[in-house]
């Protein structure tokens, strides 16, 4: 592999379909001539990423408009079931799990209450019981919409506190109020196998 400017040809490779895929996820749908000056590749280089992307189905056609001259141009768009995510919610009394397709488009929620009974309990907001709720609420949402976990490209997660990042456990949770100091959340989430490699 040949080395340009203490970058790989791979790295570059990599950067040039991440601008393409960046400005039609925040832009789009954009044509392949729109897409050389918002992302700095040259005509040449877009239309060869562009070719791959289609080809992998994560960009599609959506349309055509008129050009100054000449036949019109086709708009390309991220496909929107082309990848999944999931975003959880650690709430003051439930945790809620919603899966989403690349459009945003929300497929499938669940809502996992947190013991509020009585005066507020720090001990609702125990490790186990949140992974536990996570685990049968991301299965849940999977199952509702019909998609494989494979096809899940990433989980975030909301929770009330501080969080830090360790070389060892990933995310750490620094939340006070619900009782958790120095939680290595990230690392008890890949344990259960709940968050993608």
């Amino acid at each position: 592999m040949k080395v340009r400017s203490g970058r790989t040809v791979r790295d570059l490779r990599r950067e040039n379909r991440t601008a393409v895929l960046q400005r039609l996820y925040f832009d789009g749908p954009l044509s392949r001539f729109s897409l050389g000056p918002v992302t700095g590749l040259s005509s040449g280089s877009v239309s060869n990423v562009v070719a791959e992307l289609v080809g992998e189905g994560l960009v599609e056609e959506a349309g055509s408009v008129d050009s100054a001259g000449g036949r019109p141009r086709t708009l390309l768009r991220i496909s929107a079931d082309s990848g999944y995510m999931i975003g959880v919610d650690v709430g003051e009394t439930r945790v809620r799990i919603e899966l989403f397709d690349l459009a945003l488009t929300e497929l499938a929620r669940v809502e996992r209450p947190l013991e509020t009974r009585g005066p507020r309990r720090v001990d609702r907001y125990d490790v186990g019981v949140v992974v536990g709720h996570l685990r049968e609420g991301i299965a849940e949402v999977l199952e509702r919409a019909g998609i494989a976990a494979e096809r899940l490209l990433g989980v975030g997660v909301g929770v009330p506190g501080i969080v830090a990042r360790t070389a060892e456990d990933g995310a750490v949770v620094h939340g006070q109020t619900i009782g958790w100091d120095a939680v290595p959340l990230e690392r008890l989430l890949r344990e259960s196998r709940l968050l993608p490699e």
